[in-house]
């Protein structure tokens, strides 16, 4: 396993030079695909969108050959979730203010980490969900849940647990030309939780659409 983790890492390594220089030269055709019969311009479009989805998926494969490996100690320190996620909220204009509902407790975290599965939850939400419509910091006992909710047509029972293994991408897997994702961010969140003892779901919310949710445990007062 550790063989196959450092394998992973080191191929995703290597791919990100070459993924670099067919960005930019994807980037070169694009400005001139104005210029170009509609066949080549529409081909040029699917290569752009496949060597951008290509270059997410070596990132999400960096960060999966990472978080494969237990948390280092040194790296964790005392989080505040609210703040963390009014950060990530911020950067995204179509998302809401995020509620804060009783007095969440501090997490001892690794905050990159955490910021990561704050990011993918909303990117989720907005690429494949309809849009964040809620995000939610709640404290309950010692435990601090942070919820999630998109205007989506929600996740079929079926499908609650397989959509945080790698490489699922639902009914959306196999189309070109459509920001279908990687399959990594979800298990990318499922992992990174487990390791901080949390958990993660899908359930129905409220009014139609998914709810996602992340129990950590608080650091005792």
């Amino acid at each position: 396993m550790e063989r196959d983790i450092q394998f992973a890492g080191n191929v995703s390594h290597e791919l990100r030079s070459p993924l670099t220089t067919m960005i930019n030269a994807v980037a070169v055709l694009r400005r001139r695909s104005a210029d170009m019969p509609p066949a080549a311009s529409q081909a040029v479009a699917l290569l752009d969108a496949d060597v951008h989805r290509f270059r997410r998926m070596v990132i999400d494969l960096l960060e999966i050959s990472r978080a494969d490996g237990e948390i280092d100690g040194r790296d964790l320190e005392r989080c505040d979730v609210p703040e963390i996620v009014a950060h990530s909220v911020a950067d995204r204009e179509s998302c809401p203010p995020a509620e804060v509902i009783g007095v969440p407790p501090l997490v001892l975290a690794d905050r990159r980490r955490l910021d990561r599965v704050v990011c993918n939850l909303l990117d989720n939400a907005g690429n494949h969900g309809g849009g964040v419509i809620r995000v939610a910091v709640i404290g309950r006992d010692q435990w601090v849940r942070l919820e999630v909710d998109d205007d989506g047509p929600g996740v079929p029972l079926a499908q609650r647990e397989q959509i945080f293994e790698r490489f699922t991408r639902g009914d959306l897997a196999g189309r070109r030309g459509e920001d279908t994702g990687t399959g990594l961010g979800l298990a990318l969140v499922a992992q990174h939780v487990a390791r901080h003892r949390g958990r993660v779901w899908v359930e129905d919310r409220p009014g139609g659409g998914s709810r996602f949710v992340v129990e950590l445990p608080g650091i005792a007062s």
